[in-house]
């Protein structure tokens, strides 16, 4: 049986990854910094807590990671701790930085110190491309971080590449897009508007108070990039992959999407707020999925209206148009 470790395992995308590494028969171990303190609501959620063996470990301690790769002997490693909002990082830049970087630093001198044969992913962003008009990216594509967030994950991703290059670690980045599902935290953007709109269509509340919406992203479900990044960390050979759908849509869009199953006027319930705009941010961005797709046959299997559906039905699985 194959043994698996998710750092970070109780966000979002570790818990849709562990689901998806027990529906493959793996034994998954998931860490957090203090197991016994964690509130495990994900994997309840997804019907998983009682199929996965908890265990504390701080990210950041080189000894500490040790002894785990020692007692667990893990056969793949999944990086998906750290900071995740891009807007929080305007306000804790240097936290944010030292939060990302030392700890795959930590992990990736361990494995080498340990000669660990694991293989290794690391969650890298597509935010690390910054904003390239009329560019399609690829992972050959240079990167240009407009947020500390960015900065720090892009540090992350050459990190992971040296080891590989330098020590011989079996060590891969996947460049995730945005991804959604109802497991997804509060504070990002989409959340806020799912929420807010099903506020105001109950009456509990009259707008929705939002930053910029003209800008767009390539949005995932959460489901579809967990197993991607378990094709990606399960390959004999380790690499870099873009990890997307290929298409781009506006926030405005995925506002006019919601707005027109609840039968609302994004006119009269969006209220722009220019306290909510972001220092820098990345007005559009388009990306080029070819190499997971031609190395694995991964693709999108669900596109923005199947996430907008889902997301207002607060389901864990999509809702695709076929069963709407």
């Amino acid at each position: 049986m194959t043994t698996s470790l998710i750092v970070g395992a109780t966000g979002q995308t570790g818990a849709y990854l562990t689901r998806t590494l027990i529906g493959q028969g793996h034994e998954v171990i998931a860490t957090s910094r203090n197991w016994n303190e964690t509130n495990p609501w994900r994997f309840e959620k997804l019907g998983v807590l009682d199929s996965v063996r908890g265990l504390s470990l701080s990210p950041s301690d080189i000894s500490g990671i040790r002894a785990t790769l020692e007692r667990c002997q893990p056969d793949e490693i999944y990086y998906l701790a750290g900071p995740s909002s891009v807007a929080a990082s305007f306000h804790e830049p240097k936290d944010t930085l030292h939060q990302i970087i030392d700890p795959i630093v930590a992990f990736l001198d361990a494995m080498r110190s340990a000669k660990s044969s694991a293989r290794f992913f690391n969650a890298a962003s597509s935010d690390c491309f910054g904003f390239q008009p009329l560019t399609r990216l690829t992972e050959e594509s240079s990167f240009r971080p407009r947020s500390p967030y960015a900065v720090a994950k892009s540090a992350a991703f050459w990190n992971v590449k040296n080891y590989r290059d330098a020590y011989g670690l079996n060590a891969s980045n996947g460049i995730l897009t945005n991804h959604e599902s109802p497991l997804r935290g509060d504070n990002f953007v989409t959340q806020k508007i799912i929420k807010g709109l099903l506020d105001v269509a109950s009456g509990r509340k009259s707008r929705v108070k939002l930053g910029a919406t003209g800008v767009s992203r390539d949005w995932l479900w959460a489901g579809d990039v967990a197993e991607a990044i378990t094709q990606i960390n399960g390959a004999a050979q380790p690499s870099d992959y873009v990890v997307a759908s290929g298409k781009s849509s506006t926030l405005q869009e995925f506002i006019q999407l919601a707005c027109r199953q609840l039968d609302l006027d994004p006119e009269t319930v969006i209220e722009h707020d220019r306290q909510l705009f972001r220092p820098t941010d990345i007005e559009s961005i388009s990306l080029d999925p070819g190499k997971i797709l031609r190395d694995f046959g991964w693709q999108a299997r669900h596109d923005l209206k199947d996430i907008v559906r889902t997301l207002l039905a607060g389901e864990f699985d999509p809702i695709s148009s076929e069963k709407a």
